[in-house]
């Protein structure tokens, strides 16, 4: 087995950022990344299973922990602690700071891992809270005003326009100010909406 040299799966991993950056996942090429990065293709592939792999390399450590924060979040909401003080829009906001401090990684994640485990990452999200909330209705801890069956509907529809949208100020290049107002103003919106099934 050939012996690693250190500091190239540091470099392979800045170089690959890059060039995904530049042309998304399925654009990329392994052969472009390696000459990039002063060395082969073979030395990718003894460090990465394949392109995917290297891809989610890149973003992954981002992504896990956005998906623990949203978790916990989603728990604590749904717990009833979040009347001590914290509301949906405390923690929205959080995830689009989260969003701008790795910038680089949401834009990988949300425009150019077409083709990776993660190109319906907002799909999950949306998946996720609507799974979520329907567990809550189900034990009770939410009264429903209409037919169940046309509210769980209306509640799914609602989510995906919510989470297809989130992270909309990130992707066009809004400042994070700005990305803070919308964001409050699309938890408003949504709020509304899920409050009036």
């Amino acid at each position: 087995m050939p012996r690693r040299i250190i500091g190239v799966s540091e470099r392979l991993l800045v170089v690959a950022k890059e060039e995904f950056l530049n042309k998304g996942f399925e654009g990329a090429s392994i052969k472009e990344i390696a000459s990039k990065a002063d060395t082969s293709p073979r030395a990718i592939y003894t460090r990465f299973a394949n392109k995917e792999d290297l891809f989610c390399r890149v973003i992954e450590p981002v992504v896990l922990e956005f998906k623990r924060m949203f978790w916990e979040d989603k728990e604590y909401y749904y717990s009833g602690k979040s009347e001590a003080g914290r509301t949906p829009s405390d923690f929205y906001i959080k995830y689009i700071n989260y969003a701008y401090e790795h910038k680089d990684e949401f834009i990988l994640l949300l425009t150019k891992a077409s083709g990776t485990r993660y190109e319906h990452f907002v799909r999950e999200l949306a998946e996720a809270d609507c799974n979520r909330v329907k567990e809550v209705i189900s034990e009770g801890k939410v009264s429903v005003k209409n037919d169940l069956k046309v509210a769980e509907l209306f509640m799914r529809q609602i989510s995906y326009a919510f989470y297809d949208n989130l992270f909309v100020p990130v992707i066009m290049g809004y400042s994070q100010k700005e990305a803070k107002e919308y964001v409050a103003m699309m938890v408003d919106f949504y709020m509304k909406g899920i409050n009036s099934i």
